[in-house]
């Protein structure tokens, strides 16, 4: 049996398949892949240095597969400006450790575009929970972000749309905090594409299992 990939979860279970759990800056270290960062929801601006000391460390770990969950969102309190600070640390890091990039983005697809260019990453960057329209999702994949499908796939019609329109290549699945078995979203993906089998190749994104 082929085992799914779940490239961003916040779920304790795995099912036995291959999985990458985020993980926030001080939480205890859990067996498996995972990935680190700071969430542009859990900072303040007394205390994100010192988070960002510890995801230095962790990315160093041998099964520390991805940088992130990290980005912008304009519906938080913190200045957009800290969270951009923030984020091209994170991007910097991507480079350094050669990992890819998982992003949380809200209501700052310009300025993600933006750094996209400014930085030209080598490392691959990944939109995680997309739910957007068709003209973000192809903005987003000619600047080679690749988009995270999740629990929206199974209800949203716009995102469903969108789905099935976009390349092979340019997207990946996760179950993010939604309580869902990644075998669910699978499914409901290979519906909308009219395929038997998904099968990502790990090395192509930069994460080697």
């Amino acid at each position: 049996m082929n085992l799914l990939f779940d490239i961003h979860t916040h779920n304790e279970s795995s099912s036995g398949n291959i999985v990458i759990r985020n993980e926030f800056p001080f939480s205890i270290n859990k067996e498996g892949f995972f990935s680190v960062g700071i969430h542009p929801w859990y900072f303040s601006e007394d205390d994100w240095q010192s988070q960002w000391e510890t995801v230095t460390k962790k990315v160093k770990y041998e099964h520390c597969a991805a940088i992130g969950e990290c980005g912008l969102d304009r519906n938080v309190k913190y200045p957009l400006s800290l969270q951009q600070t923030i984020f091209e640390r994170h991007i910097l890091l991507s480079e350094e450790v050669k990992k890819p990039l998982i992003i949380h983005c809200v209501k700052a697809y310009s300025e993600l575009i933006s750094l996209k260019k400014k930085y030209q990453p080598k490392q691959q960057w990944i939109l995680h929970g997309f739910n957007k329209n068709q003209a973000v999702a192809t903005t987003l994949i000619n600047e080679n972000i690749k988009l995270s499908f999740g629990k929206s796939l199974l209800t949203n019609i716009t995102v469903q749309e969108v789905f099935k329109s976009i390349p092979e290549s340019s997207y990946f699945l996760e179950t993010d905090d939604s309580g869902l078995d990644i075998a669910e979203i699978y499914q409901k993906a290979k519906q909308l594409r009219g395929l038997v089998q998904i099968q990502f190749d790990y090395p192509k994104i930069g994460i080697m299992m």
